[in-house]
């Protein structure tokens, strides 16, 4: 094996650990309201699309939304961080899958949540990011998330699929 194999294969292991930091960075300052940290994760002409699997039934909620840009997903982040007396949560990223191809990568991610907006609930979905090298550190493009189910903790998380409140 050449040296130049093993440092690209080291510097490959590198940007991979370092795109799981950025997850893990990411969820820990969204859960505990550090706004500016988490819109820092993001290019500036990064893309949030949040949508919800199968179909929402009457009654429960649609949490299902796009935002263009780091003004928009930033508004939103400022938002939820305003109504943190309704909102907290308990971000767990699993089962990391990352590809990078030079100065873009892509990675797939597990979430289990634990929340409480307005009460206990459950939630869970999958994360299909893009990243992209910026100045040397790893930054979302894409953010991809599709909710599996966010159901209130007293029903069970299949009963009710994707409650908000």
């Amino acid at each position: 094996m050449s040296d130049k194999s093993l440092e690209k294969r080291i510097k490959m292991l590198e940007d991979i650990e370092n795109i799981k930091k950025l997850i893990f960075n990411y969820t820990y300052w969204l859960d505990y309201g550090e706004v500016d940290k988490v819109i820092e994760c993001f290019t500036e002409d990064a893309v949030m699309d949040v949508r919800v699997r199968g179909e929402v039934k009457e009654g429960e909620g649609n949490f299902a939304f796009e935002c263009n840009g780091k003004e928009e997903i930033e508004s939103f982040y400022r938002l939820m961080v305003h109504k943190k007396d309704l909102f907290s949560a308990s971000h767990l990223i699993l089962n990391p899958v990352i590809d990078i191809d030079g100065d873009r990568a892509t990675g797939i991610f597990y979430l289990l949540e634990t929340s409480c907006i307005a009460r206990a609930m459950w939630g869970h979905g999958r994360y299909d990011m893009e990243f992209v090298r910026v100045e040397n550190k790893w930054k979302i493009s894409h953010f991809g998330f599709l909710w599996n189910f966010h159901s209130p903790y007293s029903e069970g998380w299949d009963k009710t699929r994707m409650a908000i409140i």
